[in-house]
């Protein structure tokens, strides 16, 4: 039988930063993962500084080898909010896409270029238009509406706004349709027309032939993004294909060429776990930015439209793989054929949209008996009244209370998508980086997330939960105002 140490070499990527120190325990960077969880508790997140620099590295050299112009890697925060991650992106040059006010300031708490930012979203206040204006930022404009608004703003600043306009995509070869990640097969088109997102192409003309209504707007280019639904190449290059044509058409009716695009995000990784399988990936990262540049290179020729800046906004293909969920075994029971492991970590601080997707497969190893064979099979779960399967059937080493168990690819929508189901306290997050840990996000505790409670004065006198709570919930009600 494989030890475990066998396993994981079999599905390692070039940017894991992963090894096996004497006598069998993972090192995230040079940390044994048993000195991370006695110094900073358990369950844990733990980031790779190196894992991230060398995800957006990469990817920023396939586009640039492919695409005659200028490529803005635009790093997506909602993937992991972290202002550790976002720091390390603006160390390495990298834009951001952001969603929302929250979003907005995160990514200028970490470093952010304006000239690499782009404002995204379907339902913008005037708070966030306003900051976003305030700080230079580009606004990827969602409707008409939104451009009568943003302009009304604008020229209460006497401010020059830059802009794209989102468009809808609607590929013709999405008649036929099939996607990993959301288990759905058939005609996607209606699907696609049926998202909040952006405007179709006729709107777009109107908004282009009004534009002289925006005088405080400069319109730069066009923006798209259909995230991360399928694994195939060519699903991939068809959507691209197909923004280039609509941005053709346009700028056969209107004259209008851009400055730049914006293809979004979900780009699939090497270990792709939402595959729903462990093998790697048949198609690397190369092979996406030359189907996808050499598809937009040829609509536009043949358009006579000059290449514009290129931007794209991967987040899960840069964070994923840079963080792994520590935690330790609280207990174990087997009953007839089947067995549990009791973990301390649970699918609310690794939720459905996150790193523990039905039907993902991420690598779940005993991180702390790396050498020791494979004998049996269980159900990894978590302390939640739910479920909870944090793996299901997974192969593991003779195991006790207390040994660690890590989840690989829960750098990805893992702490932006989590929640406190049973009022279960969210874990601290370290980043380590050459033997240097450092603690990036705090843990939360009962305390604190009691502190946001409050009890309405006919409650306050009458209730059990006041004898244990009263003192600490109207202080923090004093200190707060």
């Amino acid at each position: 039988m494989p030890t475990s140490e066998q396993q994981l070499r079999r599905i390692l990527i070039g940017s894991d930063q992963l090894s096996v120190l004497p006598p069998g325990e993972l090192a995230i960077e040079g940390s044994r993962v048993s000195d991370l969880v006695s110094t900073y508790g358990s369950p844990l997140f733990v980031m790779s500084d190196t894992t991230l620099r060398q995800n957006v590295r990469r990817i920023r050299n396939a586009f640039e080898s492919e695409w005659q112009a200028p490529v803005n890697i635009m790093y997506a925060l909602k993937c992991n909010p972290n202002f550790a991650v976002r720091a390390v992106m603006h160390e390495e040059g990298a834009g951001g896409d952001c969603f929302g006010l929250g979003e907005l300031e995160a990514t200028f708490a970490g470093g952010a270029d304006v000239d690499k930012i782009a404002l995204n979203g379907s339902n913008k206040s005037d708070t966030v238009i306003n900051r976003a204006i305030d700080l230079g930022v580009y606004i990827n404009i969602d409707s008409e509406a939104e451009a009568i608004q943003i302009e009304r703003l604008a020229g209460r600043k006497q401010s020059q706004v830059r802009v794209n306009i989102r468009l809808k995509v609607i590929p013709e070869e999405y008649r036929t349709y099939s996607s990993d990640l959301i288990n759905f097969s058939g005609d996607f088109r209606d699907e696609l027309r049926r998202l909040k997102w952006g405007v179709n192409e006729q709107t777009a003309v109107r908004m282009i032939n009004n534009w002289a209504s925006y005088p405080h707007l400069k319109l730069t280019g066009y923006h798209t993004h259909l995230g991360r639904l399928s694994q195939k190449l060519e699903d991939r290059v068809s959507y691209d294909r197909e923004f280039a044509l609509v941005i053709s058409r346009i700028f056969s009716e209107t004259g209008f060429q851009p400055s730049l695009i914006d293809i979004g995000g979900g780009w699939p990784r090497d270990r792709d776990p939402e595959s729903g399988s462990q093998e790697l990936n048949r198609y690397s990262i190369e092979d996406y930015a030359q189907g996808t540049c050499r598809a937009l290179t040829d609509s536009f020729m043949e358009a006579k439209i000059t290449l514009p800046e290129l931007w794209l906004e991967p987040g899960r293909y840069i964070a994923g793989n840079a963080g792994i969920l520590l935690t330790r075994i609280e207990s174990i029971k087997a009953e007839g054929n089947f067995k549990w492991v009791y973990v301390d970590a649970s699918t609310n601080i690794m939720p459905l949209i996150g790193a523990v997707v039905e039907g993902t497969y991420n690598f779940v190893v005993s991180a702390t008996k790396m050498w020791e064979q494979i004998e049996d099979k269980a159900d990894v779960v978590g302390p939640l009244c739910i479920p909870s399967v944090l793996h299901a059937d997974c192969p593991l080493p003779p195991v006790t209370k207390g040994d660690i168990i890590a989840i690989l690819d829960a750098g990805m929508y893992a702490e932006s998508d989590s929640n406190q189901l049973n009022w279960i306290p969210r874990p601290a997050t370290v980043m380590v980086k050459d033997n240097l840990v450092g603690l990036v996000r705090q843990a939360e505790t009962l305390e604190s997330i009691f502190s946001t409670q409050r009890l309405p004065n006919w409650l306050q006198e009458t209730t059990e939960f006041c004898s244990m709570y009263r003192n600490r919930v109207l202080k923090s009600s004093q200190t707060h105002g």
